[in-house]
């Protein structure tokens, strides 16, 4: 069964990616950017980086290794004056397993609403312009999840997660020449996808690899537009290069090392490898790095983070930095 398992997303994978890829044809791209610091500053590196609650919007058995009760939430200053809003809680229940739930969505600010300028008789230079300012609207984008992950046995992890995803792009007033009249169309789609990701300790010092499968769907429609969501598979593996010097992780001066590398697979793009590294210090102070390969513009990562114990309640503060190129300033 659990090979049945392990092996599903790859077949499904290899079917989706023999097709054409659709450069940017997926729809509600907002579900595959990374929510997690940790996992942006790491190159967005992802499948061997777990233990916190926003692992479940990147590799949901990431939450099997969760003791207790933990909550996240993050803000991502994104690239034209956007925001990404993620926030996530998760509880174990021992034997059970762990549940989480969590929630992502986009701030894109206020837009301001032009419409087509139509008619012989219209102003000659707003002919020329081809469209007037009718005040200002907004939009929205959010989705809605709940995990579980467990572990199987002490080597084996698996996890999953569905959603609700929601996009709304405002009414706007469509011109029927047949009708000669504005009419008020809604643009709003909704589904539901499913995550599945999995987690598995090979037993030599502290390797691991794993694989995820994002945002699994139907199709959703516009009129006579049809789109799908942003499918992502995803493997990796991830290791502490101390331990190849000691029997256990950490015991290095109190430190730890972890090179993690993924090969991902998107539905709207080809194929793309993100390489993290993080630095560990007495499980208080994280430096981390990495790199975004195949990216038109995304690149070089970089990130710190603390951790501290408030009278018995751990705290923990990222922080992210993503070089966006030349045309887009950096995403913080």
């Amino acid at each position: 069964l659990l090979l049945i398992f392990i092996c599903m997303p790859l077949i499904l994978s290899q079917t989706a990616h023999a097709q054409a890829i659709k450069y940017a044809q997926a729809g509600m791209p907002f579900l595959k950017l990374d929510v997690s610091p940790r996992v942006a500053a790491m190159g967005g590196a992802q499948i061997g980086v777990v233990g916190n609650p926003l692992d479940m919007f990147s590799n949901p058995a990431g939450l099997s290794t969760i003791n207790g009760f933990e909550a996240a939430s993050s803000v991502t200053n994104w690239i034209v004056d956007t925001k990404l809003y993620g926030i996530g809680v998760a509880n174990d229940f021992g034997n059970i397993g762990v549940f989480g739930i969590g929630m992502v969505w986009m701030d894109y600010g206020t837009i301001t609403r032009t419409l087509p300028v139509t008619g012989a008789g219209a102003d000659p230079e707003l002919r020329n312009q081809g469209y007037i300012t009718d005040g200002t609207f907004s939009v929205s984008e959010y989705a809605i999840g709940i995990s579980y992950a467990r572990n199987v046995s002490s080597q084996f992890a698996v996890g999953g997660q569905v959603k609700y995803a929601l996009q709304n792009l405002g009414d706007v007033l469509i011109y029927d020449e047949f009708a000669d009249e504005n009419i008020n169309r809604s643009n709003e789609v909704n589904n539901i996808a499913m995550d599945f990701g999995t987690i598995y300790h090979t037993g030599f010092k502290d390797l691991r690899f794993g694989m995820s499968f994002r945002n699994f769907s139907n199709q959703s429609d516009y009129f006579n537009q049809r789109f799908e969501l942003p499918l992502n598979f995803t493997f990796g593996t991830a290791m502490d290069l101390f331990t190849l010097f000691s029997d256990q992780s950490g015991v290095i001066g109190n430190s730890q090392l972890t090179v993690a590398f993924d090969w991902v697979h998107p539905r709207d793009y080809a194929e793309r490898q993100h390489l993290g590294v993080e630095y560990v210090y007495n499980d208080v102070l994280f430096l981390r790095g990495g790199y975004r390969f195949n990216y038109d513009e995304q690149g070089l990562t970089a990130g710190l983070g603390v951790n501290v114990n408030i009278t018995g309640v751990g705290l923990s503060v990222n922080y992210s930095y993503d070089d966006f190129g030349k045309y887009f300033e950096a995403v913080n």
